[in-house]
């Protein structure tokens, strides 16, 4: 077929046309023909899902620029990304494109210097790609500008959506675009970019919350049926006798001179699932080249590694000159460029099926080439000392779980509902130093009963701004208008200000000049701690605590290092297919000995605990507690009890409750049940739970346990589970 007669193509603008026919297209994808006439022809907003790799990212943008063509170029799009890889990727991709067009494309984040950002201030138009932080500093520092620099804007493309769903960077970018309509006075398109969700209209009420919604602008959505490359799957697990730590690292290395025999000459990404656990990997692809004396193939890739590591690497997989593997965290899940990938393989099980498919979808673009995943889970092997939960082997069933979840074509919704106080400091302290001060009943007005924050009541700003004033973050002028305090004044003005999340203590790693990268480390440790890192074993030989500067030399031994994070929660209906899994007699065929060994015996201890009609199983002094609910359920629960006298912890595939018996638990649990649904303020501790989120310490006591339930509880559902059980 040729490209001129398929669907839309005679809309596109001349060079567009021409730079389409160069590239040898043969037509328009499905979601690229599905959005051509939404944004050529109207002004609805517009959420395009489908997989990595399937053109999300021309289908946006090939009406837009057409659009800004027809306008004569005077006009602008605004490109928000999660990552600076993201922008860095798309900066190569259309400025190619718009430089036929006579269009800017401006690059803009924390690595970029100033002349990008100079031309546009002169020159307001074209195609601007930029993190929120960045967009945050851009509001703050040029408010009194905002209404000429944006005067063009026709479009904002969110890239990603998913990923700033259910956070408080997303709840900023909410917040972030609101503020830009609010400044030049008008509303402006809105285009999300999202893998596919388990509820695209929770997708398309992020992107455009229905109270900025006007009559007939509802979102458009565009979920893109093509079918998935076939899967080439195959599942592994790795016995572990009994030695702790010692024993876990021999299986980690086992799998590692496997991957080395099988890989050496194709390219991956490997996905582990900590930071640490990628440079554990990473250095024994080294110690195993350099034993074969073979070129190293493998590197490392994380949000820690300094930008040169990261960019060398991405550079040589999209190359391709030579075979070449990454082994990586959630850095390499998201749609940059890096070319032909022949399969993907995990290491443990995955928290969720959303993150499972990006990185499947990063494997088998080649024609009709199949997907490959190769799927690892270390299991136990059978001791008499294996505990309950242990012997249910919760890794590789929950991997189980997830695979066959992600087979039935079932992914996790985006979560609703949360309070974002924290985020809600940042943004009345973002605003008032763009507007210059502002009054309480504006920002009220801009930020909640117009904004974002529509979930938060009069009386609870009240009690927030009054929370901010008390810590010297806000005050009041004689007029009433509200203006940064002594400490508000400081940290607006601190680089870190700018970003929704905590900033924490990272420490530069520097060896013969060069950075490698950050770590978090304490202010007590000393020189001569040894560490792993950019696949190589280093020595620190002087910390500089003042300055965060670490020096590095190179050692013959090495630890991987330990870094603070946490996974996403786990839905409820992945703990639901866990207990079918177990439930179940099936064994997939993709499932190597091993792994079928594994599945064998943890069936047999779930039928053994009588689990498919008891929910309490007793252990030593304490009881197994199997809700077979997700995190935010569990993680109430866990609160229901503790306001109860008892300690629990959430442990997965199970509560664990220490000193109590089974009847005790139940008398428990029944006295919950008889109660009502306390209230968040109620059950928590806020001096146990910390800060989380960056500006929780302001808040005041039963706000911060309100936002933090709002976010990371279901304690409604915890109390309907007590009374159903």
């Amino acid at each position: 077929m040729s490209i001129a007669s398929g669907a839309g193509f005679d809309r596109l603008a001349p060079p567009l046309q021409r730079w389409l026919w160069e590239q040898g297209w043969s037509g328009l994808r499905e979601a690229q023909a599905a959005a051509l006439p939404l944004l050529l022809d109207g002004e609805r907003d517009v959420v395009i899902a489908a997989a990595t790799a399937s053109g999300k990212t021309e289908a946006a943008f090939l009406p837009l620029l057409t659009r800004l063509w027809q306008g004569e170029g005077k006009g602008l799009l605004l490109y928000v990304a999660p990552m600076k890889a993201l922008i860095n990727d798309q900066f190569e991709r259309l400025g190619l494109i718009c430089e036929r067009m006579d269009l800017p494309v401006t690059p803009w984040h924390g690595d970029v210097g100033e002349a990008p950002r100079k031309h546009f201030f002169a020159d307001p138009r074209g195609v601007v790609l930029i993190t929120p932080e960045s967009l945050e500093s851009l509001l703050f520092r040029r408010g009194a500008e905002l209404g000429r620099l944006f005067a063009g804007l026709e479009a904002v493309v969110v890239d990603e959506l998913h990923a700033f769903i259910g956070d408080e960077r997303g709840r900023q970018l909410q917040s972030l675009l609101h503020r830009v309509e609010a400044a030049i006075g008008r509303r402006v398109r809105r285009v999300g970019l999202s893998a596919t969700l388990g509820d695209m209209g929770l997708a398309a009420e992020f992107l455009r919350p229905s109270m900025e919604n006007e009559a007939g602008s509802a979102v458009a959505v565009i979920v893109s049926s093509a079918v998935k490359k076939p899967l080439d799957l195959a599942f592994k697990a790795v016995r572990v006798p009994p030695g702790g730590e010692m024993a876990v690292t021999a299986a980690h290395q086992a799998i590692a001179a496997a991957l080395f025999a099988r890989l050496r000459d194709a390219n991956y990404l490997i996905f582990p699932n900590t930071t640490g656990l990628v440079e554990q990997y990473a250095d024994s692809f080294r110690v195993l080249s350099e034993s074969a004396r073979v070129p190293p193939s493998f590197f490392p890739h994380h949000g820690r590694l300094g930008k040169l590591e990261r960019q060398g690497t991405e550079a040589a997989l999209k190359q391709g000159e030579r075979p070449l593997s990454a082994i990586c965290t959630s850095t390499l899940e998201m749609g940059i460029d890096i070319g032909a990938i022949r399969g993907v393989v995990q290491i443990g099980a995955p928290d969720t099926v959303a993150s499972l498919c990006q990185r499947i979808g990063r494997a088998g673009r080649r024609g009709d080439e199949a997907a490959r995943l190769w799927q690892y889970c270390l299991a136990e092997a059978p001791d008499a000392t294996m505990g309950v939960a242990a012997g249910l082997h919760p890794g590789l069933i929950q991997a189980l779980a997830i695979i066959r979840l992600y087979l039935a074509k079932w992914y996790e919704p985006p979560r609703a509902g949360a309070l974002h106080y924290s985020t809600l400091v940042q943004q009345i302290l973002a605003l008032i130093g763009e507007r210059h001060g502002i009054s309480a009943a504006d920002a009220y007005r801009a930020l909640c009963l117009h904004g974002p924050f529509d979930n938060v009541g009069e009386a609870d700003f009240i009690e927030l701004l009054r929370a901010l004033n008390k810590h010297g973050l806000i005050m009041q002028d004689a007029t009433r208008l509200l203006l940064h305090g002594p400490l508000g004044e400081k940290r607006v003005n601190h680089f870190t200000f700018f970003a929704a999340f905590p900033d924490t203590a990272e420490y530069r790693l520097i060896h013969a000049g060069k950075e490698l990268g950050t770590l978090p480390m304490k202010t007590y440790y000393q020189a001569g701690i040894v560490v792993i890192f950019a696949g190589r074993r280093w020595r620190m030989a002087e910390i500089d605590h003042d300055k965060r500067r670490v020096d590095l030399v190179p050692a013959t031994v090495g630890q991987r290092p330990r870094t603070r994070g946490e996974g996403s929660p786990v839905h409820d209906r992945v703990r639901e297919e866990m207990r079918a899994v177990l439930a179940g007699e099936d064994e997939p065929a993709w499932l190597d000995e091993s792994a079928r060994e594994v599945l064998r015996a943890a069936r047999r201890h779930y039928r053994e605990l009588s689990l498919s009609e008891s929910v309490q199983v007793a252990e030593g002094n304490g009881v197994n507690l199997f809700p077979w609910r997700g995190d935010a359920v569990q993680d109430g629960l866990v609160a229901l009890l503790r306001a109860r006298g008892l300690a629990a912890e959430n442990h997965g595939i199970c509560v664990e409750v220490g000193l109590v018996s089974v009847p005790r638990l139940t008398a428990v649990l029944q006295e919950i049940a008889a109660a009502p649904c306390p209230s968040p303020e109620q059950v928590l501790n806020r001096e146990a739970i910390g800060n989380p989120e960056k500006w929780d310490w302001v808040l005041p006591d039963r706000l911060f346990h309100a936002s933090y339930a709002s976010s990371r509880l279901d304690l409604a559902g915890a109390h309907a589970w007590c009374v159903d059980h």
